[in-house]
């Protein structure tokens, strides 16, 4: 009995042993490969309190040049807001889980300007383009900047998925914690729950309608949802295309957002 009593105590040590942390689960998921190319379209819905929706269309491109991944955001609906473009530099993190800012511009046509955007702080955390999501949301946020915790495990929309807290360091943003729920078999996230400076849920944000093109797992349609205002932000991607085309490195950058080159 008590070498029965001994062996289960073993097994289940090395479990605990081998169990994936929540850092180990975030960096899989940091890590999932993504195509070197990609380029679609996407149409942007902005649901107001008082239950009106804009509706934008915007053309999007992104290409991996190694250390850093650019991507481009060109609105090309309606007339007021054509020609609007958000460029971004996100550069890859090193071995030790370290990553310079990124760096992001946002052309607005009718002022015939381009100005820089923060990639942390209180700017960074403004309403991009009016929507729920953040300028902070549209780039990546670095492994180190926070602490992770393994809650267990939930079903999202049929899918089973880990579920991780993460904790800002600085504690300093306007969302400083949030949960995550990453997919366990791809390590793809179905869906993130932000909580305020009061630990109150300010906005979730929810991935569906998955599809698979060429092995990389692309949610469709993405949704942005602030509970305490009622508002929500729902982004659908259209001709999707990856590693099709070798996309001109000239386009990501300030001078063709300012020509109007992405078409």
């Amino acid at each position: 009995m008590k070498k029965t009593i001994l062996l289960l105590t073993t097994l289940l040590l090395g479990a605990v042993a081998f169990a994936e942390s929540g850092y180990d689960i975030m960096k899989k998921a940091d890590e999932v490969l993504e195509p070197k190319t990609s380029s679609s379209t996407a149409t942007l819905t902005i649901h107001s309190k008082k239950g009106n929706d804009k509706v934008r269309e915007v053309i999007m491109k992104s290409k991996d040049f190694g250390d850093v991944s650019k991507e481009i955001i060109v609105f090309t609906v309606p007339k007021d807001v054509a020609g609007t473009g958000y460029l971004m530099f996100n550069y890859k993190e090193d071995t030790s889980g370290n990553k310079k800012d990124s760096d992001n511009w946002l052309y607005l046509p009718a002022m015939k300007k381009t100005r820089r955007i923060a990639s942390s702080g209180s700017e960074s955390e403004g309403s991009f383009m009016g929507t729920d999501f953040t300028y902070q949301d549209m780039g990546d946020r670095s492994l180190n900047d926070y602490t992770y915790n393994l809650l267990g495990e939930e079903t999202v929309d049929g899918v089973v998925c880990y579920k991780i807290e993460c904790i800002s360091k600085a504690h300093t943003e306007k969302d400083p914690r949030y949960i995550t729920y990453i997919g366990k078999s791809d390590y793809i996230m179905r869906k993130c729950e932000f909580y305020d400076r009061q630990d109150q849920l300010h906005r979730v944000l929810t991935c569906t309608n998955f599809t698979t093109i060429k092995g990389f797992t692309t949610a469709q349609i993405m949704k942005m949802e602030n509970v305490q205002t009622g508002t929500w932000s729902l982004i659908e991607t259209k001709n999707i295309v990856y590693d099709d085309e070798d996309i001109d490195d000239s386009l990501f950058t300030v001078a063709a957002l300012e020509k109007g080159r992405i078409r």
